[in-house]
């Protein structure tokens, strides 16, 4: 899988969840958008996978034997307002795409077998995108 590819898919669809959770109003944010119970919940979810493939990539770069495995518990995004949840789309998408264009420099900087991640690495990315591409449809 190649992850500066999946990156600009992703970072395409971190613009438009985010900026679509920005002007939601209240009532929007709080209705329910299945499988999630609010529209505002599905932007946490899209938040937190990101944020927990982030941590995955994250993890691979400062340790390539880890086959991108975070040490202990994933980390846990703290629940914000409803009108701040695009905000924490953006913010965690932000850093799950670095986290992909730091891995990508890694490898190109080498000899071409720098950090290419493993199974792990493109599952958690590859997932990430999975869940916020069905909170851009659901929202």
């Amino acid at each position: 899988m190649d992850l500066a590819a999946l990156g600009e898919g992703l970072g395409a669809d971190v613009r438009r969840v985010s900026e679509r959770l920005r002007h939601l109003s209240q009532a929007r944010l709080a209705a329910a958008v299945p499988p999630y119970s609010s529209a505002a919940g599905a932007g946490r979810a899209a938040a937190q996978a990101m944020a927990d493939a982030a941590a995955v990539l994250e993890s691979y770069v400062a340790d390539p034997g880890s086959a991108g495995l975070p040490p202990g518990a994933p980390r846990e995004l703290p629940v914000l307002s409803d009108f701040a949840v695009g905000d924490q789309v953006a913010v965690t998408g932000g850093d799950l795409l670095a986290a992909i264009r730091l891995m990508s420099e890694l490898r190109s900087a080498g000899d071409g077998n720098g950090p290419a991640g493993g199974p792990t690495v493109a599952r958690a990315v590859a997932d990430a995108a999975d869940v916020l591409r069905t909170v851009r449809r659901a929202i």
